[in-house]
């Protein structure tokens, strides 16, 4: 993720198109789409395609499963084709570290990360990310993600991600790396060899990240306010139309008559509880809608009218900015 925001979860898993020992890997087009078929990511190129099957990048990425349930990636690639990754389903919790070069993800908010920084993502049920990577970037980090809190070996800390869930059920912030943690980070997304020191020696990283990284949540909910009972049940009620009625036409000022609050409250608390603005969880409810029916063969246009759009143009370029290909393309 970020440093192949989608790629690193999961690209170790991909037979690369050349793989020599100890030599960068070539990863194709191919090899991408391979990939999302299996873990529900889209990857398309940025810009024009001038091969049927073109390399997108050259590099390492390592991947390794920890005893508590964790994966831990460690990338280095540089990128020869611009390209976009969208994933449409996120994991419980995701950590990442970028060491060089400069990423953004995109999901329900927009993060930039640059070399010594990390960002910690949860999510219960909620969106996925998107990541633009262009061509001839050096990219360098690592990725330590939990796909089901309930797979943890560690029940106090799935408890302790459980209740950070039960506060927001999206929530992203961003953190400083430690300075005197980078070098071991950076020998790390180096390392080529997989002896049994070697995983030893990556696990102990992992829970180092995973204890920063739960720092900044826990720093940041200290100085949040709080919201009562009443405020969270009214807020569900208002995430609840907006799922179950994402075409109607929506205002923050009736959706605040629905909260019973004022709207610079309702958009305040909202963001609050579920990491988003109002505005923009109904977007992402009404691109992932549409999704699902341009993949059951509807019409575009019918799609866009169904999900609110009366045009079905402007349905079209919410629907590329959203996840970088046109609707056609989903169909």
């Amino acid at each position: 993720m970020i440093i192949n925001v989608i790629i690193c979860v999961f690209a170790a898993r991909v037979t690369p198109m050349v793989q020599p020992l100890h030599a960068p890997c070539l990863y194709s087009l191919d090899d991408l789409r391979q990939l999302g078929r299996r873990h529900h990511v889209h990857y398309s190129l940025i810009g024009p395609q001038h091969e049927d099957n073109p390399c997108v990048m050259r590099g390492y990425i390592n991947e390794q499963q920890t005893r508590l349930g964790m994966t831990l990636v460690s990338s280095e690639v540089h990128t020869l084709h611009g390209y976009q990754a969208q994933s449409f389903t996120a994991p419980s919790l995701t950590m990442i570290v970028l060491l060089e070069g400069q990423a953004q993800l995109d999901g329900t908010t927009s993060t930039t990360l640059t070399p010594g920084q990390g960002v910690t993502l949860l999510s219960q049920d909620g969106p996925g990310q998107s990541a633009r990577h262009h061509a001839h970037h050096h990219l360098r980090g690592l990725n330590l993600s939990i796909a089901d809190i309930d797979d943890l070996a560690d029940e106090q800390l799935a408890d302790l991600l459980r209740a950070s869930l039960r506060q927001r059920r999206v929530y992203t912030q961003r953190w400083s790396v430690p300075a005197d943690l980078q070098p071991a980070l950076q020998a790390l997304a180096g390392e080529r060899s997989h002896g049994c020191l070697q995983r030893l020696l990556h696990e102990g990283l992992a829970l180092q990240l995973l204890a920063h990284g739960l720092n900044a949540i826990d720093a940041d909910e200290r100085h949040a306010p709080s919201l009562n009972p009443r405020d969270r049940s009214l807020l569900e009620r208002v995430r609840d139309y907006l799922h179950q009625e994402p075409g109607a036409e929506h205002s923050l000022h009736q959706l605040a008559q629905l909260a019973c609050m004022s709207p610079s409250s309702l958009r305040q608390k909202f963001q609050q509880a579920y990491g988003v603005s109002v505005m923009a969880y109904l977007r992402q409810r009404r691109m992932e809608l549409a999704r699902q029916y341009l993949g059951q063969g509807w019409r575009v246009q019918d799609v866009a009218h169904y999900v609110g759009y009366r045009h079905a143009s402007n349905f079209a370029t919410a629907y590329r900015q959203h996840f970088g290909v046109a609707p056609r393309e989903s169909i």
